[in-house]
């Protein structure tokens, strides 16, 4: 994979994403959340972000899709105001696959069976990609309760990981 390195595969929609001026620029192929909060249900913030964490985390992220094309810049890594397209798995169903955070902690079968069901988030690496950029992976270890995705299967081969997104994830607060 190239430096986008998530790809949603199976029943998904996509949706336009509000990104302000100034942003960190987005590759496709990277995460975006939202971390907005709601009062007598108007949200504080319409803006979705490159993800800067391990996410989505029920509670904290709303999880905004995987972007389908680069951003626009004003310069290098700075954004214009735009909408972007991401695609967005559908809960429960649709997958997102991309590298395990340790492709060796899933090259046998037997370890990849004893984390399916597994809770996890998708790894943020601020510079671990090969160009410098930020690096996405899956977590192969059960992260909190919280963790708004779930293993459901991988190529051992390719060290990869599919999960499913929580319907919990796409929303940061209901009370």
């Amino acid at each position: 994979m190239a430096r986008g390195d998530l790809r949603v595969i199976g029943p998904q929609a996509s949706f336009k994403r509000y990104m302000a001026a100034s942003q960190t620029a987005v590759v496709a192929g990277e995460p975006l959340h939202s971390t907005a909060v709601r009062t007598s249900g108007a949200a504080n913030s319409n803006v979705y972000v490159l993800a800067a964490a391990d996410t989505p985390t029920v509670g904290t992220h709303q999880f905004g899709g995987v972007a389908m094309k680069d951003s626009e810049n004003v310069a290098a890594g700075t954004t214009k105001a735009q909408f972007i397209t991401t695609a967005n798995p559908t809960p429960e169903i649709g997958r997102i696959r991309g590298k395990a955070e340790t492709a060796a902690n899933i090259d046998t079968l037997a370890e990849l069976v004893a984390i399916l069901n597994d809770s996890v988030l998708i790894d943020y690496n601020a510079t671990g990609a090969a160009d410098g950029g930020q690096l996405y992976t899956i977590q192969d270890t059960a992260a909190a309760d919280a963790a708004g995705l779930q293993i459901m299967g991988g190529n051992i081969a390719l060290g990869e990981l599919e999960v499913t997104v929580s319907s919990l994830a796409y929303r940061t607060d209901t009370a």
